[in-house]
């Protein structure tokens, strides 16, 4: 079995999941980069790959497709034979009013928020295991929202598929904590990545949470004793949750 620490990152040619790959590497891990564009992830495993460090490997394809879920565990498996980490963080998002929501929009939200991190993380459990037999622990990260604590207006269908990951995060810790396999769900608030480009005429870069942000607080996840778990980390802007003077 491959000694070096590995990771899966899911939506990982850039924002979050980028962020995080960086990171992880800096920490000694080595990772299988997932994304759905094959250029685009072909770009961000180059960036990736210029900083020396553990290897690096990218597969592109659709998480919302079983058969590609199959193929990434497939690869991690003969590449390291473990997996100390996985980061379900694939997300699709659609700005839609309840009363527009169709069939194919929700089907589409629910495969790639809902669907893929459950059947991702089905998938991984051996090598999880592998992990804990290896090395005492492992962990799957869950990328939620801050969207899946408190449903937002015109992200319907995102609000409920982000809430459903939240649901299945509390279940893996019921399930698999006393196995040496944590569970965290990450909730953050507007962040600085692609999603976020339609919000920018109102809120500046400078307002919005950073990629680096969530990163540092899986890095936090990853220090912890065996015998240490965060189930949940919410990461809001200053404005968020609060009330207005009227209310």
């Amino acid at each position: 079995m491959n000694p070096t620490r590995s990771a899966i990152v899911t939506g990982s040619s850039s924002g979050i999941g980028l962020a995080v790959v960086q990171m992880l590497r800096e920490e000694g891990y080595g990772v299988t980069m997932v994304a759905r564009r094959a250029e685009k992830l072909s770009t961000a495993e180059q960036l990736v790959s210029s900083v020396p460090g553990p290897p690096v490997h990218a597969l592109a394809g659709s998480v919302a497709e079983e058969g590609f879920l199959d193929e990434v565990v497939q690869f991690h498996t003969a590449t390291f034979g473990a997996l100390d980490l996985l980061m379900n963080n694939a997300g699709i998002a659609s700005r839609t009013p309840v009363a527009d929501i169709t069939a194919e929009l929700l089907d589409e939200h629910y495969a790639v928020n809902t669907r893929a991190v459950l059947l991702l993380t089905s998938k991984s459990l051996p090598l999880l295991q592998a992990a804990v037999a290896a090395r005492g622990t492992a962990q799957v990260v869950n990328t939620s929202s801050n969207a899946g604590k408190r449903g937002e207006a015109n992200l319907g269908a995102y609000s409920a598929t982000k809430a459903a990951v939240l649901g299945f995060t509390e279940a893996l810790h019921q399930e698999l904590s006393t196995a040496g396999i944590k569970a965290t769900a990450i909730c953050p608030g507007l962040v600085d990545t692609p999603m976020a480009d339609d919000t920018r005429d109102v809120v500046s870069p400078s307002e919005m949470i950073a990629p680096r942000d969530i990163a540092e607080a899986v890095r936090m996840t990853t220090r912890l004793s065996a015998s240490c778990t965060v189930p949940e980390i919410i990461l809001l802007r200053p404005t968020d949750w609060i009330l207005p003077p009227d209310a």
